[in-house]
């Protein structure tokens, strides 16, 4: 199976890996194989300033997963196996299909699929649109231009989201990223173009989208995750002072001059609370001036079928004409009642049925 490799480590970490139960992580292991910046932040640090650099965790089947970022690949510890878990397995965390193959560097692979977002996450908020647009009278395929593409989260969620009448069809993605749109043309074949470029390069989006699509109509929907690392928590939260900040200002710059009947964009949780809030409601001002109705909170993926505690904030766009597109229902939860009857997907049920892991040289894990 293809990115189903097992990473072999050195005899300390396996020491650590083999000691660990479901569920514990490096504080539950006898001191002695505590990482040296582990002991420091835990002994020494007066100021538990930055914390350890290493934490591992045994993946506790019966839940779902942590959230999958492109550095658990030395943290997430096999629920049965004494292993970390390999990109397939993290893949299956956030709901990739098996058949899509990841293409680039083991570094470049694990990113694409720690930066992508939850399949079924996104087939909950784009079901959303296709739902609404169905209502509305919608009858052929909304069509799509996708932004920050990526590995393709987002793009395979749209095209699972028909509801009714009207489906999603993606004929145009854009990303600076080599491997990814590589891993994104595997995926579509000669179904949709993958551009391969700069998005603050293109100084006229419309002429592109028709251009490619060698029409005179605008796109029905943009959708796009903009980088999000300069709001991350993981990372120093620089917010637009980063330039990958602003990133998301790109993606605004495209919606306004491409005018779509609706639009998606995703990021990280704590974009809602950089510069105390002033940041997220500058962007919803900004779409409002932009003639849109706007929808928009922070959503666990595990409310939607993925196997994983990952929290994105998500704004669903419609012309203002046309009204409001709602944010998806909760269709899992923790503890099922009269209003959310399925059970959260566990990390046992979304590695059930894969085969055992190799390694590089060959042999099975």
């Amino acid at each position: 199976m293809a990115n189903h490799v097992a990473r072999k480590v050195g005899p300390m970490v396996q020491r650590r890996i083999n000691a660990l139960g479901i569920g514990q992580k490096m504080q539950d292991l006898p001191e002695e194989l505590w990482h040296e910046s582990f002991r420091y932040y835990v002994k020494e640090d007066p100021n538990r300033r930055g914390g350890p650099n290493l934490r591992m965790i045994r993946l506790d089947p019966s839940k779902p997963s942590l959230t999958v970022t492109g550095y658990i690949f030395n943290k997430f510890v096999h629920p049965y196996e004494n292993r970390f878990i390999t990109v397939r397995e993290a893949a299956r965390l956030q709901g990739f299909p098996d058949k899509l193959v990841f293409s680039g560097t083991l570094t470049s692979i694990q990113q694409q699929v720690g930066n992508a977002v939850p399949v079924p996450l996104a087939e909950a908020v784009f079901r959303s649109v296709t739902e609404y647009a169905n209502q509305l009278g919608f009858t052929s395929p909304l069509r799509a231009f996708s932004l920050f593409s990526g590995a393709g989260g987002l793009d395979i969620g749209a095209d699972l989201a028909a509801s009714g009448r009207v489906s999603i069809k993606t004929e145009v993605t854009l990303d600076s990223w080599h491997d990814a749109c590589t891993t994104l043309k595997g995926y579509y074949g000669h179904c949709a173009t993958v551009v391969e470029s700069d998005i603050s390069k293109i100084a006229d989006p419309l002429k592109l989208w028709r251009d490619i699509t060698g029409g005179s109509q605008r796109p029905d929907l943009v959708y796009g995750g903009p980088p999000c690392q300069a709001f991350s928590q993981a990372g120093k939260q620089r917010g637009v002072a980063d330039p990958r900040g602003e990133l998301i200002f790109e993606f605004l710059r495209f919606v306004e001059e491409l005018s779509p009947s609706f639009f998606v964009m995703e990021n990280v949780s704590n974009l809602k609370g950089m510069s105390r809030g002033a940041l997220y409601d500058h962007i919803i001002q900004r779409m409002d001036e932009m003639g849109y109705c706007v929808s928009s909170d922070v959503l666990l993926a595990a409310d939607y079928g993925a196997p994983q505690m990952r929290r994105r904030v998500i704004f669903i766009g419609c012309k203002k004409d046309l009204g409001r597109v709602c944010l998806p229902t909760p269709t899992h939860s923790e503890v099922p009642d009269l209003f959310v009857s399925r059970p959260y997907m566990t990390v046992g049920e979304a590695f059930e049925g894969l085969p055992s892991a190799t390694y590089s040289d060959g042999s099975r894990s």
